[in-house]
C-alpha cells in the first residue's frame, strides 16, 4: 500500500511540475500581453493543483487530513482567474493591443471611463419626450 501511495504522489508532482514548467515557458515564448495571462494562471492553477492533490494523498496516507491543502486549493482556484482578469482589464485602461493588430469586437467598443470628457457635467434633466402620436 506504501508503494501505490508512493506511485501516486509522484505522478501528481511530475504532473504539477509538468504544468508549471509549459506555464514558464508560455510565459517566455508568447508574443505579447494577453496570451502570456493564459499561461501563468492555467499553468499555476493546474500545477498548483497536482501538487496540493499529491500532499492531500500523502497526508491521507499518513492519517493526516489536509484541511490546509484545500482551503490552498479554493484559494488558487478563485484568485489566479480573478488576478488574470484584473491585468487584462489594467491592459485594456491603458489601450494596450496585441501585436497582430487583430482586436476583437468585444474589445474594441468603447471603455466606459470614456463616455464622459473630463470636467463634463452630468445632466440632471431628462432629454424631452415626443408626444404620442394619435
Amino acid at each position: 500500500m506504501q508503494l501505490i501511495m508512493e506511485i501516486l504522489v509522484s505522478i501528481f508532482l511530475l504532473i504539477g511540475a509538468f504544468f508549471i514548467l509549459i506555464g514558464g515557458i508560455g510565459m517566455i515564448r508568447l508574443p505579447d500581453l494577453f496570451m502570456r495571462l493564459h499561461a501563468p494562471t492555467k499553468a499555476s492553477t493546474l500545477g498548483l493543483g497536482g501538487f496540493l492533490i499529491a500532499s492531500i494523498i500523502y497526508s491521507a496516507f499518513h492519517g493526516r487530513f489536509g484541511f490546509a491543502e484545500l482551503i490552498i486549493t479554493l484559494l488558487a482556484f478563485i484568485t489566479a482567474p480573478v488576478s488574470a482578469n484584473l491585468m487584462a482589464q489594467a491592459a485594456l485602461h491603458l489601450r494596450l493591443r496585441s501585436l497582430s493588430g487583430e482586436v476583437p469586437e468585444s474589445i474594441n467598443r468603447p471603455l466606459p471611463w470614456d463616455r464622459y470628457k473630463f470636467g463634463q457635467r452630468f445632466s440632471s434633466t431628462k432629454p424631452p419626450m415626443n408626444p404620442p402620436k394619435d
